[in-house]
């Protein structure tokens, strides 16, 4: 199935009835409007939202369709998928009479993580007695400039374990590691490619009905009537290496989606939360006319849902600011405003408080100041007793952020990378969609972060808690699924240490309604 598609309405239900369908028949699709202009005009031609590329990609992914950039691809994977077999294993030849282009196609290869058949002893043994010494008979297997087609038929079978005749030593089947080939010509003088097309179309016909062969026939007009020929007996055959690399890893790619389990199979751990104090706590900011949660308020939320967070009070009196100091211990306090973002700038913030007497003194303090140097009529809630996360007796501390957007199309997008005030500098993020998200999810999007090898350890330090982040991050999935309400949601840093962390910076965003 092959589509062009510029706007997804309902994403949910896109997920569930096509990673379905896939499962049945390769589905490749063209997004366009990938760009900022295009998605301008995708979204004035629709008349619906474009939505964001990084979730189309995902929610590809996650569906097992195959992503088209180009409407050549678009044609390209559509061909190969018609005419030629899927792999059983990610293991391919490359065969040319050309050095340069046989190393473009290895580089090519090598760019969409197609790997190469490593060749028994019993093949590299047929290759080294029957090839000219100057035949690279190695992967890629290079037959040079002089190659007569009886070479590449003779090159052809060998790697595919064909050549099991009198006058060539037998090849068992478990020698054989080859599950497919490109085959590159070039033109030279004693190549003859439409005598080497017929070759290739008889050989796959006839042996490989279950193993993809494609061809990269280079040289313009002198390679008409072979290409002709190959795509009459429905051989796919491209100009240049690198497209056929690409048709190679679409099949490779619908091989791997085969071998998941469908979306509605799929069962999502479920943890024991208060979602009904959640719904008060989101009714409460409404009903004081706001979007913003306050730190005690995203303290309580994480709370519900098991995230470790520092313990958080509001305090209205100074009474309760002792009462909250002696109960919390070691606290940081803070002016509870709306209004004031930037809390240290009007003296909002008093750290270390360790005493029930510091607590009351520096209640008064903290809310004369918001008075004094806040905006006028500022509207104070109260102040925040916090505690203090003290972490100089950790080994091991490292920054993370993890976050939640929600798309307009496919919902919550989970995000991770490494934190703190460097965050948006070092761009070291990893996203997945919430939609059905499951422990070996959340492990593969900290895996592909580059601060993952620092939590590992490096340089003889020890491991930090990294199954605690996948919990939170399940967590957090089922807290966003739960409420469609959470517009955004961001902790920076969540601190992870070698036993346990700690989700210092919480801030959450919900609807109005």
């Amino acid at each position: 199935i092959l589509c062009y598609l510029e706007s997804i309405e309902e994403g949910e239900k896109f997920l569930r009835v096509v990673s379905k369908a896939a499962k049945k028949k390769p589905i490749v699709i063209l997004k366009a409007g990938v760009s900022d202009a295009g998605a301008r005009a995708a979204s004035s031609h629709t008349g619906a939202l474009a939505g964001s590329d990084i979730a189309y990609n995902l929610a590809f992914h996650k569906c097992g369709v195959l992503r088209a950039k180009t409407i050549a691809d678009l044609f390209d994977y559509g061909e190969i998928f018609l005419f030629q077999p899927i792999p059983n294993i990610n293991s391919f030849a490359i065969i040319t009479n050309a050095g340069g282009p046989g190393i473009i196609a290895t580089d090519a290869f090598e760019r969409e993580e197609l790997r190469f058949a490593q060749f028994t002893e019993p093949i590299l043994h047929l290759l080294r007695e029957n090839l000219p010494a100057e035949a690279a008979i190695f992967n890629p297997v290079d037959i040079i400039g002089d190659a007569t087609p009886d070479r590449y038929e003779f090159t052809i079978k060998t790697v595919f374990g064909l050549n099991n005749d009198n006058s060539h030593e037998t090849v068992k089947e478990k020698d054989v590691t080859t599950y497919g080939a490109l085959i590159i010509m070039s033109p030279q003088a004693q190549t003859r490619p439409y005598d080497v097309a017929k070759i290739v179309h008889e050989i796959s016909s006839k042996h490989l009905q279950n193993k993809p062969i494609v061809c990269s026939l280079i040289g313009g007009v002198s390679m008409v009537e072979a290409t002709k020929y190959l795509k009459q007996h429905h051989i796919p055959c491209y100009p240049f290496p690198e497209r056929a690399a690409q048709s190679l890893k679409a099949l490779v790619k619908y091989k791997q989606f085969l071998k998941k389990t469908v979306l509605d199979a799929i069962e999502i751990p479920k943890y024991d939360v208060q979602k009904e104090k959640v719904k008060e706590i989101f009714n409460s900011v409404r009903n004081d006319e706001r979007t913003v949660l306050l730190s005690y308020e995203t303290s309580e939320v994480f709370e519900c849902y098991g995230i470790h967070s520092p313990k958080s009070r509001l305090a209205k009196t100074p009474r309760e600011a002792m009462v909250y100091q002696k109960e919390i211990g070691n606290s940081v306090m803070k002016i509870a405003s709306p209004q004031i973002v930037h809390k240290t700038d009007v003296g909002g913030i008093i750290l270390n408080i360790n005493s029930p007497e510091k607590a009351f003194e520096a209640f008064i303090q903290i809310v004369d100041n918001a008075k004094k140097f806040g905006p006028q009529n500022v509207k104070v809630y109260g102040v925040e007793i916090q505690e203090m996360v003290s972490f100089k007796q950790e080994k091991k501390v490292n920054e993370l952020i993890i976050g939640m957007s929600r798309d307009a199309q496919f919902g919550p997008l989970i995000m991770i990378g490494s934190g703190g005030i460097y965050a948006n500098f070092l761009k070291d993020i990893s996203f997945a969609l919430s939609y059905k998200f499951t422990r070996d999810n959340a492990a593969k999007m900290l895996q592909k972060t580059k601060i993952f090898s620092l939590l590992q350890g490096v340089r003889g330090e020890s491991s930090s808690d990294i199954e605690s982040i996948i919990e939170v991050l399940l967590r957090l999935s089922q807290l966003v699924n739960d409420f469609p309400d959470i517009m955004e949601l961001d902790i920076n840093p969540l601190l992870s240490f070698i036993k346990g962390y700690s989700a210092v910076d919480i801030k959450i965003t919900i609807s109005r309604e």
